[in-house]
C-alpha cells in the first residue's frame, strides 16, 4: 500500500510502500478515492519540517517545553535519542478524505462494505487504505461525489 509521509528531520516528502493498516474495534477500513491537501495545516507542517532545529523550536514552543520536561525526568541523552528517532521516523500526512468501505470490524456497525464515506482525523491520511474510527466517518449522501466529500473535514473546521 502506498502512503504519503514526511521525514520531520529533513522535511522530505516520500511516497512510501507501507503495510496495510490493521482493522480494530470501533474502526472501518476504507479504500481512499480522494484525499484533500490542506494548504494551511499541511503546508505549515511541510514548511516547519524543512527548517533547522532552531526554526523548528521557534515554530513549536509547546514541543520545546515537552523536550525540557523530558530532559528533567529522563535525562539529556535518552531525550536526545527520542527526539532524533521521532524526527527521523516517517510521519503520515493528511486528515480529510473520502472513499469506499472495504471492511467493518463489527457486524453491528452503521456502515456496510461498499458504502462511500467522508473521513476525518489524522488516520484519514493520504494513503491507499486507511483505518478510521466510525465516529470520524459520515456516509456521503446520494448526489454528492466522493471528490467533493473529501472537503468535509476542512469545511467543518471552517464552520467551527
Amino acid at each position: 500500500m502506498l502512503q504519503v509521509t514526511q521525514n520531520l528531520k529533513t522535511g522530505k516528502l516520500i511516497l512510501q510502500e507501507c503495510p496495510a493498516p490493521a482493522l480494530s474495534n470501533g474502526n472501518i477500513l476504507i479504500r481512499t478515492h480522494y484525499s484533500l491537501i490542506s494548504a494551511g495545516t499541511e503546508g505549515s507542517k511541510v514548511t516547519t519540517a524543512k527548517k533547522g532545529y532552531l526554526g523548528k523550536a521557534k515554530e513549536k514552543p509547546d514541543q520545546v517545553k515537552k523536550v525540557i520536561d523530558s530532559i528533567k525526568s529522563e535525562g539529556l541523552l535518552p531525550t536526545y535519542k527520542n527526539v532524533m528517532n521521532k524526527l527521523d521516523s516517517p510521519s503520515p500526512l493528511g486528515y480529510s478524505s473520502a472513499g469506499e468501505v472495504v471492511e467493518v470490524y463489527d457486524q453491528h456497525s452503521k456502515f456496510r462494505v461498499g458504502d462511500i464515506v467522508a473521513c476525518a482525523g489524522t488516520t484519514a491520511a493520504h494513503a491507499e487504505l486507511v483505518v478510521v474510527p466510525e465516529n470520524l466517518c459520515a456516509q456521503i449522501p446520494k448526489g454528492v461525489s466522493a471528490k467533493h466529500a473529501a472537503y468535509t473535514t476542512v469545511g467543518a473546521i471552517a464552520l467551527q
